[in-house]
């Protein structure tokens, strides 16, 4: 694709131009600024723009704050954002998350520790004998 080349997008009716030059400008000092969570071993998508990993969702987000269109993050999903940035010719990446994998928990076995039982505590609360 033409470097200066504007692509026409529409998202949910609203229409923006954007071409592969703007989006590095758009983007500048944007990365995680909100720590994203990975839930599961649910793939998180990042955008790579100047060799920085964007979480894929924030960038196209910003651009849509940036180029004035009324649409929220929930407004737009991952597939609309990976279908952006490939049209626009940016690498993404996808990564899988750790967190609620068997191993991440069991790392958390004996942490605590409470004297007594469900049983017992059951028995003290409900039994009026």
């Amino acid at each position: 694709m033409e470097a200066s080349r504007k692509l026409d997008v529409k998202l949910r009716g609203k229409r923006f131009q954007i071409s592969q030059d703007e989006v590095p400008q758009l983007l500048k000092n944007t990365g995680p600024s909100v720590p994203y969570t990975r839930r599961g071993k649910t793939p998180n998508y990042f955008v790579v723009v100047d060799g920085e990993k964007i979480p894929i969702k924030q960038a196209l987000k910003t651009i849509i704050d940036k180029k004035g269109l009324d649409l929220t993050i929930l407004d737009v999903t991952t597939k609309d954002a990976v279908g952006l940035f490939r049209r626009l010719g940016f690498p993404i990446v996808v990564e899988r998350g750790q967190r609620g994998s068997k191993a991440a928990i069991m790392k958390h076995v004996g942490v605590f520790n409470f004297p007594g039982s469900s049983v017992d505590d059951k028995r003290r609360l409900y039994d009026t004998t």
